[in-house]
């Protein structure tokens, strides 16, 4: 068993790196592309369409990390309202409901990879690429956050803080 937690937590944290580091070349290219163009070269026509692509990458890549590591933005103050109680039960609320949710772009995502694939459908921009492998990381990434949700929900943590879990207030 802790095999596979090893292994899950390094694909975790291993797609986060690889989310960053396209994050990282994103911003190379961009400082590329303004230099050339301001030195009197051409743009680099292709740049357009890498930095989009990589930008979906990076945010799916890096959405289970930061469920993790409570990274996304938590709005505390109707549960700090709470008795401890009723805040635990809108903490499990609010899980299943983000699993619930994860789960339905999971889905989609997946119908629409598959799709692709028995269609050969591309996206046509400055690249050809094929639209499954632009598909591909919406499941990928969805699957894995509602994972983490699904940790939550069994209470191997909380994604809130730790003072409004004790009901004291922030």
């Amino acid at each position: 068993m802790n095999l596979i937690k090893n292994a899950y937590n390094k694909l975790i944290l291993g797609l986060a790196v690889i989310g960053g580091m396209l994050l990282a070349l994103i911003f190379v290219g961009i400082i590329c592309d303004v230099t050339m163009r301001t030195i009197g070269f051409n743009s680099l026509q292709w740049y357009s369409a890498v930095a989009e692509y990589s930008l979906f990458f990076c945010t799916m890549f890096g959405a289970p990390y930061l469920v993790r590591h409570k990274g996304h933005v938590v709005v505390e103050s109707l549960r700090l309202a709470m008795p401890s109680t009723a805040q635990k039960i809108l903490e499990k609320i609010v899980y299943v409901v983000c699993i619930i949710l994860s789960l339905l772009f999971v889905y989609y995502g997946a119908v629409e990879t598959i799709d692709a694939i028995k269609t050969g459908e591309q996206d046509l921009r400055s690249i050809d690429m094929p639209k499954w492998l632009l598909m591909i990381p919406f499941p990928i990434g969805f699957s894995l956050v509602a994972i983490e949700f699904f940790r939550y929900l069994l209470g191997f943590d909380t994604y809130y803080s730790n003072k409004a879990s004790s009901g004291e207030s922030l």
